[in-house]
């Protein structure tokens, strides 16, 4: 195993990427999955990710196949299987992208035994990691993706530091790395003309409940009406730190329960039928400006630069009091490090509610 730099791969190459089964992760990748047929037409692409995911990327065309690592309690067993069968079907693994840097995907890459590898791979010994050659592209996968000068040290490589953009730039891909996808089902029923979604794996993106509201008394005052997009209600509340948030505007206002009614495919669905979304970041956010919905997208917490598409149609709510803590922590505290939860805070109903107005008058 080496390296990939670009090397010419031999007809009809077998490549597989991997990543983490995170509604957000598959989405941003979506651009290199289509890269990659883009570049090699006749190539077989398997994609190892999750069950969380696992309806969407079943549904993309781009996916010959696909297999849960994260969420599967038998993968140690039934992985080596797949992959047999995957060499027996399309030959041996010619190049794997690794877009995760979990090191349970770095042991996969490695029992993949590709020729070429990008990202995290464990080597023969199972003790370092594949080699990375010292060209400046290459460096950039170890860098720290929302470093502010970022940009100003790789300009030269980057047009932005869109993640969707970094991973196609290291795998030697040129598409248009802005646009992303998701697959689209019939929900089966009417939807309101906004949707919007309140939760999130990191309690530190939460808008609080007041806030909400006001935005849900707006559409409604204003004939608009506004549906609930999320997990079921018990999974919704403990997972995605929602609490008893959703159950009050539930009781407060006329809003929607559409939770839990759908599979993925037909929330991308029902958010292509809808006249805008609104919210936080997470994984309904990446669906619904993927679908070309109208998004507006309320960011505190969360590296926005990297996560979020240069597109028209995905409109961006900042702090007007930001604070550095989860920087300096790089994202990886859940919870607001502040007694006051200040950036979220500060990213006013008033903005939100002025940018969905512009959005549904156009």
């Amino acid at each position: 195993m080496e390296w990939f730099n670009d090397q010419p791969l031999r007809p009809r190459p077998h490549i597989a990427v991997l990543f983490y089964d995170a509604l957000g992760d598959f989405v941003i990748i979506t651009p290199l999955l289509r890269g990659l047929k883009e570049k090699y037409p006749d190539c077989t692409l398997d994609y190892f990710s999750g069950e969380r995911t696992r309806e969407l990327e079943e549904a993309l065309p781009h996916i010959d196949a696909r297999f849960s690592v994260f969420g599967n309690p038998n993968a140690l067993q039934e992985l080596p299987h797949f992959i047999a069968e995957r060499r027996t079907a399309a030959g041996e693994y010619d190049l794997v992208i690794n877009c995760d840097f979990h090191p349970t995907m770095a042991f996969v890459a490695h029992m993949l035994q590709p020729r070429y590898v990008v990202g995290k791979c464990f080597g023969a010994d199972l003790r370092e990691e594949v080699p990375k050659p010292p060209d400046k592209l290459h460096r950039l996968h170890d860098e720290f993706w929302s470093a502010p000068d970022l940009l100003q040290r790789y300009g030269d490589i980057l047009k932005t530091t869109y993640i969707g953009e970094i991973w196609c730039r290291l795998a030697f891909v040129e598409t248009d790395f802005y646009r992303t996808e998701a697959p689209t089902h019939d929900p089966g029923c009417e939807i309101p003309e906004v949707l919007i979604s309140t939760g999130g794996r990191r309690s530190a993106k939460l808008w609080i409940r007041d806030y909400w509201k006001q935005v849900i008394d707006w559409c409604f005052a204003h004939g608009y009406r506004v549906g609930l997009l999320g997990d079921k209600p018990q999974r919704q509340s403990e997972v995605y730190h929602t609490g008893d948030t959703e159950s009050w505007l539930l009781e407060q206002t006329p809003l929607i329960d559409l939770r839990g009614r759908f599979s993925l495919p037909q929330v991308a669905g029902a958010l292509e039928r809808a006249r805008a979304c609104v919210s936080v970041d997470n994984g309904i956010m990446h669906l619904a400006y993927s679908v070309r919905t109208p998004t507006i997208a309320l960011f505190g917490a969360s590296p926005w630069m990297v996560w979020t598409p240069p597109v028209p149609h995905l409109h961006l709510v900042l702090p007007e009091e930001p604070c550095s803590k989860c920087y300096e922590n790089r994202f990886r505290n859940a919870d607001c490090l502040l007694e006051r939860h200040q950036c979220m805070l500060s990213v006013r109903p008033e903005r939100v509610i002025e940018r969905l107005q512009a959005v549904l008058r156009e």
